[in-house]
């Protein structure tokens, strides 16, 4: 994962699942980006590259609800 993250300058906490919130999800392909919020709530989902990610988070930051 580390390896991942430094390929495409991931910063901050990345977790893992084993699957099942995947699922929950409807996500078939790994790996998939899900952009959270800091009240669990699923801002984005897919995300497929750095540029896609980083704005994303700015928005979701500009939004305050980061």
């Amino acid at each position: 994962m580390q390896d991942y993250c430094e390929l495409w300058g991931v910063e901050g906490p990345v977790l893992l699942d084993d699957g099942a919130y995947a699922k929950v999800l409807g996500i078939r392909g790994v790996p998939t980006n899900v952009l959270v919020d800091s009240t669990g709530t699923v801002r984005a989902v897919g995300l497929g590259n750095p540029d896609e990610l980083h704005a994303a988070v700015d928005e979701l930051l500009l939004d305050g609800a980061g």
